[in-house]
């Protein structure tokens, strides 16, 4: 179940990585992110994900409006719109994708210092495995306080609480 939610959020993660550059000062042009991120929401609304918001000045999404509950999708339908749109996104700058390698090992050690002793790293590619693969219950008390204390680390691939709980319980319900 856990890999499940995994699999899911996962497709989120190329929303939390469009570059972050927007407009150069005095320029008229909007960036190559944000004209790519432009163009991703209408493709994510046109291929029926209708409350998809629209990127900031940066071309950047704000990740607690790309959840299945605040779209109000499944997270099949939204797995399958952006898998038909993901060509759209420019690829992440090497200054971002440090940035969310930063910010995946910042999550990690928070976790572990909040109790959550075998919580893992990022590996390789620079996320953070499936935390189930560690032995790791998510909904377990210990890991949700720890996953509420280091909210302001958690890579947007790692589901919140209320979209863990949320989950679990559609899941158990099928």
């Amino acid at each position: 179940m856990t890999r499940l939610i995994g699999l899911a959020v996962a497709a989120l993660l190329p929303l939390s990585l469009v570059a972050c550059s927007g407009k150069s000062a005095g320029s008229p042009v909007a960036s190559a992110s944000q004209t790519g991120a432009v163009g991703f929401a209408q493709c994510m609304r046109a291929h029926g994900v209708q409350n998809w918001p629209d990127p900031n000045s940066s071309g950047e999404f704000d990740k607690t409006k790309v959840t299945t509950q605040q779209l109000k999708v499944s997270s099949t339908e939204l797995q399958v719109a952006q898998t038909a749109c993901q060509s759209l996104l420019p690829p992440a700058s090497a200054t971002q994708q440090r940035a969310n390698v930063a910010q995946a090992l910042q999550f990690s050690q928070c976790v572990r210092a909040h109790g959550v002793a075998n919580f893992p790293d990022p590996d390789g590619s620079g996320r953070i495995p499936d935390p189930a693969t560690a032995g790791i219950n998510q909904g377990s008390p210990q890991f949700q306080a720890a996953n509420v204390a280091c909210a302001q680390y958690r890579p947007p691939y790692i589901p919140s609480n209320e979209a863990y709980l949320a989950y679990a319980a559609a899941a158990s319900a099928s």
